[in-house]
């Protein structure tokens, strides 16, 4: 489904990214993988290096940095002659409570979430411009964009700014030639999170028996929509954020108990 094109993936270590990452080499593109760790300390990333010696490369880049952004974009073009596909995919939820917030933490979580987001989109349409070519820039948001969580308030109001950059993008750059999407998950069970996932099964079970399919979801079942957007078969669509949470959002009150006459 992609063959030929040439993809930049930030926070692809592990997690989602990663799985975006190997979903689109598996399907023929080339794509550059990315995140603030040395590539010593990203063996899953290392194996991927090994697999598609060809089609693949890492750069090392910390997008909370001035200038990072453009450094990454510049290399990874000129590593592939060109971008076709960005995904923005870096981000972050560690956050005190609400009461404990200071502006560092907002800094800091809106840094990593939007303006890395902001940075590397500029940096890929700018370098497009020039080229006189057009591209696709892919998000990873969070139903939290839309949907609100206890205990995550920044994370909650990035992810709301994502969708609204999705949006505005969409709009801005049509005249360029590029379009725009994101895909916001549901519960996905990543290195990053735990919520009682692995350490406490009845929470786990708790967690399961409030998503309609009644699992968590897996990266794979994330990666497979960004390749989807990717390909030519979405190129009409954009500015569209696609919840992808196993029936979360489609639901209300998933704790209410039903009475007998409402199953009856």
């Amino acid at each position: 489904m992609l063959q030929n094109q040439k993809a930049l993936v930030t926070g692809s270590s592990r997690g989602i990214g990663l799985a975006i990452a190997e979903a689109y080499l598996k399907h023929g593109a080339q794509v550059c993988l990315h995140s603030q760790l040395s590539i010593a300390d990203c063996p899953e990333v290392q194996a991927v290096l090994n697999e598609y010696r060809e089609r693949a490369c890492y750069i090392q880049a910390d997008l909370t940095q001035e200038g990072e952004a453009e450094r990454l974009v510049e290399q990874a073009w000129n590593g592939f002659d060109g971008i076709d596909v960005l995904v923005n995919n870096v981000g972050t939820f560690r956050e005190p409570s609400y009461l404990k917030l200071s502006k560092s933490d907002f800094d800091f979580i809106f840094n990593v979430n939007v303006w890395s987001a902001i940075a590397m989109s500029q940096a890929v349409v700018k370098r497009a411009v020039e080229a006189q070519r057009g591209g696709r820039i892919l998000f990873t948001t969070s139903l939290n964009g839309s949907r609100s969580e206890p205990g995550h308030t920044l994370y909650d109001a990035s992810k709301g700014a994502i969708d609204a950059l999705t949006r505005q993008l969409a709009i801005e750059l049509a005249p360029l030639g590029f379009t725009t999407a994101a895909v916001a998950p549901g519960l996905v069970e990543t290195p990053l999170t735990d919520f009682g996932l692995r350490s406490d099964p009845s929470v786990r079970q708790a967690i399961i028996e409030q998503i309609p399919i009644r699992r968590i979801a897996t990266v794979d079942d994330i990666a497979g929509w960004f390749v989807f957007l990717a390909s030519p078969a979405a190129r009409y669509a954009t500015g569209i954020i696609i919840p992808v949470d196993g029936g979360l959002d489609a639901q209300q009150m998933s704790l209410r108990p039903l009475a007998q006459s409402e199953t009856a």
